[in-house]
């Protein structure tokens, strides 16, 4: 078959072959309400504010026992690797915000339904859960680390070192490919 008629059906049907459920978005606003009990599916998200920022967590994988979620806390910092943890029945997850020790927000799995693809979650307010608060950006760790700035800094034999090991590599490359005149790919 022609190669470029094969590069044509890949780009066709590979859109058709990708599914990537978005989920549906629960908003909790705890202070109307001190608890939520929710059911939520693969991909729902629950989404909640505190302290000023807003806070996001997706339901994952649900097994048997267990239920994978992915925490997002402090979404208007920008782009930031979840926080993956697992409910288990009998245990729960507790979120401490502003790091003063005392836990604001509990998450506990109830059940899950495989049968449906479902699983049961209480979200809850605990008593340090403070509607008044605002936390300062500083009390993230991505901020803390990036105030410490290393002190490296480019010497010139730094900077020589790497412009000679980036024209040895051009040299070698063009040597090793001009050793090979009539091999044609």
């Amino acid at each position: 078959m022609n190669l470029r008629l094969i590069f044509l059906l890949a780009i066709v049907i590979l859109p058709l072959a990708v599914y990537a459920d978005q989920g549906r978005t629960f908003e909790l606003d705890f202070k109307v309400k001190d608890q939520y009990n929710l059911l939520l599916k693969k991909s729902d998200r629950v989404l909640f504010g505190y302290g000023g920022f807003n806070h996001t967590i997706i339901a994952d994988e649900i097994k048997a026992n267990t239920t994978e979620i992915d925490i997002f806390l402090f979404l208007e910092k920008g782009l930031h690797t979840p926080d993956y943890q697992f409910l288990g029945k009998g245990y729960d997850i507790r979120l401490d915000f502003d790091r003063d020790g005392k836990k604001e927000m509990g998450i506990r799995l109830l059940k899950n339904n495989l049968v449906d693809g479902t699983t049961n979650i209480l979200f809850e307010k605990l008593d340090a859960w403070d509607d008044n608060i605002k936390l300062s950006p500083d009390f993230t760790r991505e901020n803390k680390t990036k105030t410490n700035k290393s002190n490296i800094k480019l010497t010139p034999y730094l900077i020589g070192g790497m412009v000679v090991a980036v024209l040895i590599l051009i040299v070698l490359f063009f040597y090793y490919y001009s050793k090979r005149k009539g091999v044609y790919f």
